[in-house]
């Protein structure tokens, strides 16, 4: 509303600064309150899934239409107007009831070592929010972003001086990215319902390395296209098993910090990885971060496979 208002640079300068922050923290406790209602591995994975899926269908009819306003109504009115489902949507988050901690109903003994329902109650003596298996995840999804970021942020430039496509046809595939993301996030919760987060991250990860690599050997325009929509499609599901998992991690006592830390690893290693696709790409060439994508996510595989779900 602020933005709609906006009469000077810098107000409009920090009413962006403001949606972007209320968009950060929105993510940890949206995830905590996820898996308070879906304690159930299976159930939460699912609710993630469509979560995520249906995120990705709000960005997409978000941006069709704000094409179809904009030219009519102009700027301001346009971010007015969507202000009001924003507040409408604040006013439903008052009035829900999440459940408390303390009366969900705790496990009746031993734990579990089953990955598909890999969701613990941490004990008494459990204090630290930093376990061995959360440290790995969150070093997982930081090596993921450093690998992905800097990829995505060239991807266009790719399209255009390598594979030949003109600015046009090279923005309308880019722009695919949240309609794929639809599907994506919805297989994910798929394969982690049926197979375990750990098991369909693993999956994830590998498509990602599998379709990356199709990108950049073959000398295809058509199959450089579908090999971006499938690894847009893995990496729109990279975050169902992924957040799913920090609950099994961690239980249900410390899901806000437990995913604050978690969102913070990602999204501070893919910050800079821009940067360093770009100085790869001054000292190596266009195709350097791929390369050093590759790298990492065939890494991040590993990585994952040391973690333990109990």
């Amino acid at each position: 509303m602020l933005l709609s208002q906006s009469a000077s640079a810098s107000i409009l300068f920090v009413s962006l600064s403001l949606i972007m922050i209320s968009v950060t923290l929105y993510h940890p406790p949206g995830m905590s309150i996820i898996s308070r209602l879906f304690p159930d591995q299976v159930e939460r994975s699912t609710a993630i899934g469509l979560h995520g899926a249906s995120g990705c269908i709000g960005q997409a009819l978000g941006t069709i239409s704000l094409g179809l306003l904009l030219a009519q109504y102009g700027w301001r009115s346009c971010y007015l107007l969507f202000s009001v489902p924003l507040l409408a949507w604040m006013f439903v988050l008052a009035g829900m009831k999440i459940p408390r901690w303390t009366e969900l109903p705790r496990p009746s003994g031993r734990e579990t070592d089953d990955s598909r329902n890999g969701d613990i109650e941490r004990t008494s003596h459990d204090k630290s929010v930093m376990n061995l298996g959360f440290f790995l995840l969150v070093l997982s999804m930081g090596i993921n972003a450093l690998a992905n970021n800097g990829v995505i942020a060239f991807m266009t430039t790719y399209m255009t001086r390598a594979e030949n496509l003109t600015v046009e046809v090279a923005s309308i595939i880019f722009g695919a990215g949240p309609l794929i993301g639809i599907v994506g996030s919805i297989l994910a919760g798929y394969m982690s319902s049926r197979l375990g987060d750990k098991s369909a991250l693993t999956l994830i990860c590998v498509g990602q390395v599998v379709f990356l690599l199709g990108l950049i050997t073959v000398p295809s325009a058509y199959f450089a296209t579908l090999s971006f929509l499938m690894y847009q499609m893995f990496l729109s599901g990279l975050w169902t098993p992924s957040t799913s998992m920090v609950a099994s991690l961690m239980g249900r006592t410390r899901g806000g910090t437990a995913y604050s830390l978690f969102y913070f690893s990602h999204d501070a290693l893919g910050a800079v990885s821009p940067l360093i696709a770009a100085v790869l790409i001054a000292g190596f060439g266009l195709i350097a971060p791929f390369l050093f994508g590759v790298v990492l996510l065939v890494l991040d595989t590993f990585l994952i496979q040391l973690i333990r779900l109990r």
